[in-house]
């Protein structure tokens, strides 16, 4: 029996950047993928966030046939059916305002995850891992109440201090630990997708680097655009309406959404544009969870990405989480064997670190933003967000059919008149700003009083009045 440093199970982007840690730290390690090769169940493709770029510099040397730059996001907000018109549309650059220069430069890449994961599995197979492709772990070895190693379809056994299960979100080594039987139906989403190829001259005419879009309205609620090269996949969870499905423990219809938002006319004109053909409909599992899970550890495992729930709770966004936790688990297991206790005592500093990082940061606010989506999703609220939206937008800047001066003096007005539904918007942003910038957020506060003090004494008594009823500035 062949004995390792380290087994990782399953070659995804999680996976491999764990293999590719260890390998680099001096470890011998294993990384078994049940595949014919990495990515080989993903014929679509998948946009990554510059946060790749920002923590991991091996990707700076990312250049695949299939990637196109994001320069520019867009969003389409849908009349309700059955006209699904465009009725407000909103499309930016990055801010300039970015901490690291990749997020000045473009949001995400796309590309097929057929070329990424075999790419990623290179780079740890050149570190030093030794991949076996088509191993698939049916078993799992134990010593001492803990897990030592695995178990291959066959009868083959390996043997290791720990073992990391990078293996998705139908984790085989999550349920053969006791972690978790199965996820409940609260917990994951099913995500469809149809990909199609387009020409890339096309491509880059029509799409060029606006390369994620996504499209919302009664009915279709948040389905989303991904581009590459030579097509692009129109998919996604319906964030909104699978939201509010869910709170209203009613049938969740992402395949139903998905056909609404490929009927809806400016869908079907950016298609014919793109002379683009189908070439794969696809539906897969992804956790989305409102909380960090806890359960992702036990004596010698721990499971990474989606075997872990990692994916974010918005957007479900899910490579990154699965590379920047693959890396720690590997950190953490070179710790723990140095040490030489790799129990789930010791193991649970992966847990402490990764509610600390920003995996874990993603989770702070996801929860409160997720409300947002449950306002648009209701669809007289969601009707008059956009309504609002095309209404200042229309005034302050498209006010060729009246006098300019009378439309722009609409605006304060407008916003009045839907302040209750602003303040619900508020109330969901106002919680995040005080946790992350509270302090600051109070010297703000307090320079617009003092501002106010040395504009009218009126106004300063006013605003004083107002922090004695309500307790003072939070």
């Amino acid at each position: 029996m062949k004995r390792y440093d380290l087994i990782v199970v399953g070659a995804g982007p999680g996976g491999s950047v764990a293999a590719m840690t260890a390998a680099e730290a001096g470890m011998e390690v294993l990384l078994l993928e049940r595949s014919r090769y990495p990515g080989e169940k993903n014929a679509s493709g998948f946009a990554l966030s510059t946060k790749a770029w920002r923590d991991f510099p091996f990707i700076a040397e990312l250049d695949l046939p299939s990637m196109r730059y994001n320069r520019l996001c867009v969003a389409h907000f849908l009349s309700p059916p059955p006209e699904m018109e465009e009725r407000f549309t909103i499309s930016s650059g990055p801010s300039r305002r970015m901490s690291y220069p990749e997020a000045r430069d473009f949001f995400t890449a796309g590309m097929l995850r057929r070329e990424f994961d075999q790419w990623v599995a290179e780079k740890a197979r050149a570190a030093g891992a030794t991949l076996m492709l088509e191993s698939l772990v049916t078993g799992l070895r134990r010593e001492s109440g803990r897990v030592a190693g695995v178990v291959l379809e066959g009868g083959e056994e390996f043997a290791a201090p720990v073992v990391i299960g990078a293996d998705g979100v139908l984790s085989v080594t999550a349920r053969l630990s006791g972690l978790r039987t199965k996820w409940r139906p609260d917990q994951v989403i099913s995500a469809c997708a149809v990909d199609y190829a387009a020409p890339r001259e096309r491509m880059d005419d029509v799409v060029h680097e606006a390369g994620f879009q996504a499209y919302f309205g009664p009915g279709i609620g948040g389905n989303y655009l991904v581009a590459y090269a030579d097509g692009l996949h129109l998919g996604g969870p319906g964030v909104t309406n699978s939201l509010v499905s869910r709170l209203n423990r009613s049938h969740i219809k992402p395949a139903r959404e998905l056909l609404d938002t490929l009927q809806a006319p400016p869908t079907r004109r950016l298609l014919r544009a793109l002379g683009a053909r189908p070439r794969e409909w696809q539906a897969h599992l992804l956790p989305w969870m409102d909380r960090m899970p806890t359960n992702i550890h036990s004596g010698g495992l721990m499971l990474v990405g989606d075997a872990a729930g990692l994916p974010e709770p918005l957007y479900a966004e899910g490579v990154w989480q699965a590379m920047y936790s693959g890396r720690l688990a590997a950190q953490v297991a070179r710790e723990c064997e140095e040490e030489g206790d790799v129990s789930a005592a010791s193991l649970a500093r992966y847990l402490e670190r990764l509610e600390e990082s920003p995996v874990g940061k993603e989770f702070v606010g996801g929860a409160e933003l997720r409300r947002l989506f449950e306002i648009m999703g209701d669809p007289g609220l969601s009707r008059e967000l956009t309504e609002l939206a095309v209404d200042m937008t229309v005034n302050l800047f498209m006010s060729a059919q009246e006098p300019k001066a009378e439309c722009v003096a609409r605006a304060l007005p407008l916003l009045a008149e839907n302040l209750p539904l602003l303040m619900e918007v508020a109330r969901i942003y106002l919680p995040m700003l005080l946790e992350v910038e509270g302090e600051r957020l109070r010297g703000y506060l307090a320079a617009v009083k003092g501002l106010a003090a040395l504009l009218g004494g009126s106004a300063g008594s006013a605003w004083d009045e107002g922090d004695k009823a309500e307790g003072g500035p939070r």
